[in-house]
């Protein structure tokens, strides 16, 4: 027991050994030596057994009596033959390979040749040992926030920053090829609601087309000019991040969430936005025509001059948002809540809006014409010089609206069903 003692002490101490070769060595060397005591005790109670039977049998020859106790032992000792002696080692495949070292190690190097081959080594370990993943992914992760600061001056904080496309500076290769290893990685290998950190980076420029980063955390971050297009967001948190020009053509951003977000002539046609948050977000003059953003919170967003024509705004909330300017042509937002907001010089023809809530919007000079608004609340919306030809009003509440005209409701389309303000009449053709 002390030489036992003495040879695990020297391993411990040992300073050319990390933690995980001391722990396999000693983990032999006591397997070992349970392999030998084992078999020890097996000999000893095979011998023990002969000698009890020899003795037995010498009294049966002599006629001498069996004490019950001496019978009792042979039959416990008989029953020892059977003892097997089960040895684990430890499962190579759970064993951290030498190579992750000696990446990690070069993730440092000076030379940026060498850190990108230690970066493609890591998603090689991730690929043999997925147990790893999660392990390698959180470094590659925590390289990138360490090599990319986003330090945020007060200039980045204004909604009406003009930066260029030919401003954005190009990403260092070794950071990009980070973000295409993580991008890249198989997410069913990882443990369940891992959520990736990567807030207050600035990787201006990035191409992460047909990446995964869903559950990542981008709080804060840089991420002007990044190429998203087909890429799996969902559930990303995008708060308070910085994605002028950002190009998100057919992502999944499905419950993403862009609280205060700068996505000023950001592009996102076609994208799955379906529940997701802008609250408060900046989309002066963003694309997002033909997007999908059904029960969407805009809540005073800004959405000025934004192009969201064919878009799927169903049950989405734009209450108080700022969408002058903007375009809305052939889009669908039944039942949608655009309570106070404001809409002048909008054009919303062939839209539609039925059972939508305009209570109190403003809808000066907006275009209406061939919009449907069956059974919309307007109640208190202002509709000076609002285009409503070939509108339909049937069934919509116009009570308290302002400055609606008796010559502009001519031009619109609607039954007895429409309630009108008191200073108006039902158009003969409505009846």
């Amino acid at each position: 027991m002390f030489i036992l003692t003495l040879i695990v002490l020297l391993i411990l101490d040992n300073q050319n050994f990390v933690i995980e070769q001391k722990i396999e060595y000693i983990t032999h060397i006591l397997t070992a030596v349970a392999a030998i005591s084992g078999l020890g005790i097996i000999t000893y109670n095979v011998h023990s057994t002969r000698m009890l039977v020899k003795e037995i049998q010498e009294k049966q020859n002599n006629g001498s009596t069996i004490s019950s106790a001496k019978l009792l032992l042979l039959e416990k000792l008989l029953e020892n033959q059977d003892i097997q002696i089960e040895v684990s080692y430890t499962n190579p495949s759970n064993e951290i390979p030498e190579d992750f070292y000696q990446a990690l190690g070069q993730l440092g190097n000076d030379k940026p040749e060498a850190r990108l081959g230690a970066i493609y080594t890591l998603e090689q370990i991730a690929k043999d040992s997925p147990s790893k993943q999660w392990t390698i992914i959180e470094t590659l992760a925590a390289f990138i926030r360490e090599n990319t600061p986003f330090m945020r001056d007060e200039e980045d904080l204004d909604d009406d920053d003009e930066l260029g496309q030919e401003e954005l500076i190009l990403l260092p290769t070794d950071i990009q090829a980070a973000l295409t290893v993580i991008g890249r990685r198989d997410i069913t290998k990882e443990p369940a609601n891992k959520k990736l950190d990567l807030r207050n980076v600035d990787i201006t420029g990035a191409d992460l087309t047909g990446a995964n980063f869903q559950n990542t955390d981008f709080t804060g971050s840089c991420l002007q000019g990044c190429l998203f297009t087909q890429a799996n967001l969902q559930a990303v948190d995008f708060s308070e991040v910085d994605m002028q020009y950002a190009v998100l053509y057919e992502a999944n951003l499905i419950e993403a969430l862009f609280y205060e977000a700068n996505l000023q002539s950001a592009v996102l046609p076609k994208a799955n936005l379906t529940k997701a948050v802008f609250y408060q977000a900046n989309l002066h003059l963003a694309t997002l025509y033909d997007a999908n953003l059904t029960e969407a919170v805009f809540y005073q967003a800004n959405l000025e001059g934004a192009n969201l024509s064919d878009a799927n705004l169903k049950l989405a909330n734009l209450e108080a948002c700022n969408i002058s300017q903007a375009n809305l042509i052939g889009a669908n937002l039944t039942g949608a809540n655009l309570i106070g907001a404001n809409l002048e010089n909008a054009s919303l023809s062939t839209a539609c809006l039925t059972e939508a809530i305009l209570f109190e919007a403003a809808l000066s000079s907006s275009n209406l014409s061939n919009t449907t608004l069956t059974h919309a609340n307007l109640i208190g919306a202002n509709l000076t010089n609002t285009i409503l030809q070939d509108a339909d009003l049937s069934g919509a509440d116009l009570s308290r609206v302002i400055n609606l005209e008796q010559q502009q409701l001519e031009q619109a389309q609607g039954n007895t069903n429409t309630t009108l303000p008191q200073h108006l009449t039902l158009p003969v053709s409505w009846s």
